[in-house]
């Protein structure tokens, strides 16, 4: 059996590896922070929030897990966002630099508005699975420009991370199986 440890150990680390391999930026300015999804704009920051009333009271940070009415719910953590304008955009994701003309991509759209209570709630059916852009823009009245891009999909039928779980499942049963070929090799010599 000792001589199973290194291999047990490379095996596992490459697992672990393996399942937090995820790409960086793969969600844009959003970052799960303890249990809060926070949205960084500029140089201050919003708790994000999605949720689907129809398919489950669970909220989502990332990715809307089915089509259908969704609701966003975007708070200010920076009490002087309350002076500033704000709108908020969803797109397709075309996987290519945005057009010029935003409108030609444009799936949903409220309009600039200050929100003195820090809390814009904005709804929004999707009809169709897909990979989409939430774009956050302030506007100060000194000339502060914030815009913030989140990209986040519709009813995707895998995790981005199921293929590193799938890997480390196949590690977890290799090394399982040669485990157990090691300990019957050992109860039954020839």
């Amino acid at each position: 059996m000792l001589s199973l440890r290194y291999p047990l150990f490379c095996i596992l680390a490459a697992a672990g590896a393996l399942v937090g391999a995820t790409p960086a930026a793969a969600h844009g300015a959003v970052r799960r922070v303890e249990n809060a999804c926070v949205l960084k704009v500029g140089p201050d920051f919003m708790y994000f929030s999605g949720y689907q009333p129809e398919i489950s009271r669970r909220k989502f940070c990332e990715d809307a897990p089915t089509t259908g009415d969704t609701i966003f719910s975007l708070d200010y953590a920076q009490p002087e966002m309350r002076e500033m304008t704000a709108d908020l955009r969803i797109v397709r994701d075309i996987g290519a630099e945005e057009p010029d003309d935003l409108q030609a991509i444009t799936v949903a759209y409220l309009p600039p508005k200050v929100y003195p209570n820090g809390t814009i709630s904005f709804e929004h059916v999707f009809a169709e699975r897909g990979d989409y852009v939430g774009i956050v823009t302030i506007d100060g009245q000194h000339g502060e420009h914030w815009v913030s891009r989140f990209p986040f999909s519709v009813g995707r039928l895998y995790a981005p991370r199921t293929p590193y779980y799938l890997l480390a499942a196949a590690a977890a049963f290799a090394l399982l199986a040669l485990l157990w070929r090691e300990e019957k090799g050992t109860k039954n010599p020839s």
